[in-house]
């Protein structure tokens, strides 16, 4: 990971940008707690603000303000009340276990027609890659979540799923269109063990995939992932990262023109600018061959290999809804603009019945 110690000021990669702990009130009386989570130098302290959040009652849960303190020099502080015999959750965001998405994906599979599960790889400690897909088309939209534990988009990528089901118009003609495919836990094993970019092994999977494309040593999920998208070739890849924060707006990170063919330059356009116009403040960078470590991720070496319209989006909003939101509203933008004006301008009238 040479490329990784060059760039970054020179300090790599941060690689520990979250926390979570599981806290146990073993009296009989109601304790207050505080937990101090205190940084480090090589922390990525400008993804440690708040909010943190508790899980309880089956569910995460924001702490409120008062009960939390942030200094990005030093730590974060969160002061929780504890039922008797209560086990709660404490973290930085709304964490979700690859036993849960890999449940969700199979029920999915289960209640519809419409989708499958298939594995697609292991991993060091043998937990399973899956993908949820559609039905085969001529042109595909891979949806993906970061490989990047700390930035959980498990449960956007799967909201985007559920979207598809709801029966509506556009969701049934965009099926009819393409094929979805969904990679919502790309590095379980780094998920399961709360790391932060890195996998079972202290592998960063998220910036090896040059080492595939070359034949080197690299992380089992990157090379499961890469031999999935050799096969799939899709038209389209969209990955989310996802902050749970109002510190930033929503970045794109669009791919350079110049990697595509001329025939293709209109449609790329037309995709790029319906993208934009989903927010009205942007953070937006060009992954373009001056971009240190561009062909050590996914987006560009898709974009060169197999002329995908690749996209990170990086996505920040409050809760887990209104994420899930988001990346619905970002999916069906993608996918109308890649199917165009007249596809979505030929859309059959309803048919209408009494009752």
């Amino acid at each position: 990971m040479d490329a990784l110690a060059k760039n970054f000021e020179g300090g790599g990669v941060p690689r520990e940008y979250a926390f979570h702990v599981r806290v146990t009130n073993k009296s009989a009386k109601k304790k207050t707690v505080t937990l101090r989570f205190q940084f480090t130098d090589s922390c990525g302290k400008g993804y440690m603000a708040p909010p943190y959040w508790i899980f309880r009652n089956h569910g995460w849960w924001i702490v409120p303000e008062a009960k939390t303190d942030f200094d990005a020099a030093l730590g974060a502080t969160v002061t929780v009340a504890i039922d008797p015999d209560e086990v709660v959750q404490v973290a930085n965001k709304p964490y979700v276990s690859p036993t849960v998405i890999h449940d969700e994906m199979a029920s999915l599979a289960e209640m519809s027609e419409t989708f499958s599960v298939r594995e697609i790889g292991r991993t060091a400690e043998d937990r399973q890659l899956l993908v949820l897909e559609t039905e085969p088309r001529n042109e595909s939209i891979l949806v993906g979540a970061t490989m990047q534990p700390a930035e959980p988009a498990g449960r956007p990528v799967i909201a985007v799923a559920h979207w598809l089901l709801d029966g509506s118009a556009l969701t049934r003609h965009l099926l009819d269109r393409f094929q979805f495919c969904f990679l919502p836990m790309p590095n379980p094993d780094g998920s399961f063990h709360g790391r932060s970019v890195t996998n079972a092994v202290g592998e960063v999977p998220m910036f090896s995939f040059a080492h595939v494309l070359r034949g080197e040593e690299a992380p089992l999920e990157s090379k499961a992932a890469w031999a999935y998208c050799e096969q799939l070739r899709p038209t389209a890849y969209l990955e989310f990262h996802t902050h749970y924060q109002s510190v930033r707006h929503h970045k794109l990170n669009p791919m350079w023109h110049g990697w595509f063919p001329e025939n293709m330059q209109g449609r790329v356009t037309r995709v790029d600018k319906a993208l934009l116009t989903l927010n009205s403040n942007w953070r937006v960078t060009e992954i373009s061959p001056e971009v240190p470590l561009h062909d050590c991720g996914k987006f560009s070496n898709l974009t060169t290999h197999f002329h995908t319209m690749s996209y990170c989006y990086q996505i920040y909003a409050l809760t887990q809804e209104a994420t899930c939101a988001h990346a619905i509203q970002v999916v069906s933008t993608l996918a109308r603009a890649l199917a165009g004006p007249e596809w979505e301008a030929a859309l059959p009238d309803p048919d209408v019945e009494a009752g």
